[in-house]
This record gives C-alpha cells, sequence and structure tokens, in this order.
C-alpha cells in the first residue's frame, strides 16, 4: 500500500513541478517584455526617436538593453535563491 501511495505521490509531484516551470517561463517572459517596454517608453520620455532605439551600433541597443537584460536575469536568479531553488 505505501508502495502504490508513493508512486501516486510522486506523479501529482511531477505534475505540480511541470505546472510550476510552465507558470515560471511565461512569468519570466512577461516580465522581460515589460520591462523592455518601461525601458523604450523612458527612453523616448527623455528624448531618444524611434531611431536612435533601433540603431546598432547604438547607446539604446548596445548599452541600455544589454545593462537591463543583466539586472533583470540577477534579480530573477537572487528570486531563484530567496525560494530554495
Amino acid at each position: 500500500m505505501d508502495a502504490g501511495l508513493n508512486e501516486h505521490l510522486n506523479k501529482e509531484n511531477a505534475k505540480v513541478d511541470a505546472e510550476t516551470r510552465n507558470n515560471m517561463i511565461k512569468h519570466y517572459d512577461y516580465g522581460q517584455k515589460q520591462m523592455y517596454g518601461m525601458l523604450r517608453q523612458m527612453a523616448t520620455e527623455r528624448g531618444l526617436s524611434k531611431a536612435e532605439l533601433d540603431a546598432s551600433p547604438g547607446e539604446y541597443e548596445d548599452h541600455l538593453q544589454p545593462k537591463a537584460k543583466e539586472w533583470y536575469l540577477n534579480g530573477m536568479t537572487e528570486a531563484d535563491k530567496l525560494m530554495g531553488q
């Protein structure tokens, strides 16, 4: 009986783990899109044109956007650590 219950619990845990991973991926993708949207908005409010935002090489594409992504990933890594992962 214990073996059957243990197998059932393992299957249920695997389902929850898969669902949690999918939710985290969606959360990450949404958060990254939000971050890039806010960054573009702030850059245009401070005077960068759309052409300047998309220029490469350019300050936005080559410096601001990668630095924002780096800090976003640092934050996600820190959050994972705090959650015990």
